[in-house]
């Protein structure tokens, strides 16, 4: 890990590109390169997997497969396996999902059908370095056949077709091998912006999810590793957190409960080979919901909300001894958010892993009620996350007594200029934590129309805000370049 350094929280979904969404050609080179220029020494960004339910990073199609809307069709171009394509939603100022996914869907069949015309073996050597990819591809064909319907509602012949997968490739080894070339693609795209990230010393800070979603090749292939109704194939418990600062009613995530006894008789090959994995694509991991490597709120799935449940403990201790006398070279934070319990904190400290200081959270607590704790070095410190309104919207919204008290607690730091947003990010700067990260909305001052995700919603604001271009970005990098150099980051 590194000491001292300034990075930038934006997922690849809401860079600015011709396509209406960002991708891992040009737009995210030219991010990369604005960070690298001001002296920002991270990027981080949110899961790159298939999305799944209601857009989200957090429910996807699977642990190892990319979402195929981040390829990059220029470089199809540039590569001579397509003509010029014309430029989609450019303009809007969300992410439309669908309507990208139609548009681009023809570019790439046509993109997969040159290439393995002029190649037809180019999948072989892919296939061989990913030994993951032979079930996912399966897994997408049949759901596409299934009018993309969860798994346990297809055919009994396409549930079971991982049991015995040549016959089901027997009859259309195209559908499938399209799915490969879509992972291969998406792999050599980003392996290229990550190399490229690498030259320009900019680190990826990835975000790993917990758990992963029902509706995913994981769970799919890996049956036996959760707590399924040995019949319908639902699930029988299912994840979430109990009510808290975010929801009276707790968040029902859904997401299935592992089975803790098989995963601890297979050394928790399962979850290790996620991380491991995650390790090569990325440069650090944001272990998300890390609190469950402690304790973890099992739910009854006939549950409509997550106000019933209990904590169950985990195996944490063990699972993580495996993970880093097999993985040394993994680098983790550790999303400590939330009313933890000690342990957890232990747990954290245990490995040395740095811990989340979200200062929406933190700051009253700490400036104005003076409470210790968060003036420690091995940490990351931010105004918000991706949960989280915007410090802007954020700091509007409390009462005028309290952005008072707040106001009066950063001029007892010395941080009295400038707009609210602009105080809170020198006083993040200046914080001891060695990793101050910064959502773009916040270093751009945007307000609440900005706000990437209110948890535990489904509708068609969340995940979908994007920047039109690069613009104002360009416009402020250089005052927080200064700040960077003012504060030795």
């Amino acid at each position: 890990m590194l000491n001292r350094l300034a990075g930038v929280l934006c997922p690849v979904s809401a860079l600015p590109s011709r396509f209406g969404i960002g991708d891992f050609g040009a737009t995210s080179r030219r991010f990369v390169d604005l960070l690298a220029n001001h002296g920002f020494k991270a990027w981080q960004i949110l899961p790159l997997n298939p999305l799944g339910y209601g857009h989200s990073p957090y429910q996807p199609f699977s642990s190892f497969a990319l979402e195929e809307l981040y390829v990059d069709l220029d470089a199809l171009s540039e590569k001579g396996l397509l003509e010029s394509v014309p430029s989609f939603g450019e303009r809007n100022d969300r992410v439309d999902y669908e309507g990208i996914r139609l548009f681009k869907a023809p570019y790439l069949k046509r993109a997969y059908e040159e290439e393995m015309r002029r190649y037809p073996n180019c999948l072989v050597p892919f296939l061989s370095s990913h030994p993951w990819v032979p079930s996912w591809a399966l897994f997408m064909m049949n759901k596409r056949k299934e009018g993309m319907r969860a798994w346990s509602l297809w055919s009994k012949d396409r549930q079971e077709s991982i049991l015995h997968p040549e016959a089901s490739l027997s009859q259309d080894r195209p559908s499938y091998e399209y799915e490969v070339w879509l992972q291969k693609t998406l792999y050599e795209q980003w392996d290229a912006l990550h190399n490229y990230a690498k030259e320009r010393k900019v680190l990826i800070i990835g975000d790993v999810p917990f758990y992963v979603g029902f509706d995913s090749c994981d769970v799919w292939a890996n049956q036996d590793n959760f707590l399924l109704n040995p019949q319908t194939k639902e699930p029988e418990w299912i994840a979430g957190v109990p009510p808290d600062y975010f929801s009276a009613t707790g968040q029902r995530w859904g997401n299935p409960i592992y089975d803790w006894d098989v995963l601890e008789k297979r050394d928790f090959s399962f979850i290790i080979n996620r991380l491991a994995l995650n390790s090569l694509i990325y440069d650090v991991i944001r272990l998300d919901h890390f609190r469950a490597f402690d304790t973890y709120w099992k739910i009854p799935a006939s549950c409509p909300t997550a106000v019933t449940g209990a904590w169950i403990e985990a195996p944490g201790y063990k699972l993580l001894d495996i993970l880093l006398r097999d993985h040394p070279e993994i680098s983790i934070i550790a999303e400590d958010l939330g009313d933890l319990r000690p342990e957890v904190l232990a747990l954290r400290d245990h490995y040395g892993f740095p811990g989340m200081n979200v200062l929406e959270f933190t700051f009253h607590d700490e400036e104005i009620a003076h409470r210790p704790g968060y003036d420690k070095t091995n940490a990351v410190a931010y105004l918000g996350t991706h949960d989280n309104d915007p410090f802007r919207g954020f700091f509007e919204k409390l009462p005028e007594d309290e952005r008072n008290a707040w106001l009066w607690a950063l001029a007892q730091k010395g941080h009295d200029a400038g707009s609210p947003n602009e105080r809170m990010i020198n006083y993040a700067m200046a914080l001891p934590a060695n990793y101050a990260i910064f959502a773009v909305q916040d270093l751009l001052d945007l307000g609440s129309q900005s706000r990437l995700n209110v948890p535990g919603l489904i509708n068609e604001v969340n995940w979908t805000w994007r920047l039109l271009d690069y613009a104002t970005l360009e416009a402020v990098l250089p005052h927080y370049g200064d700040l960077i150099r003012k504060y030795h980051r």
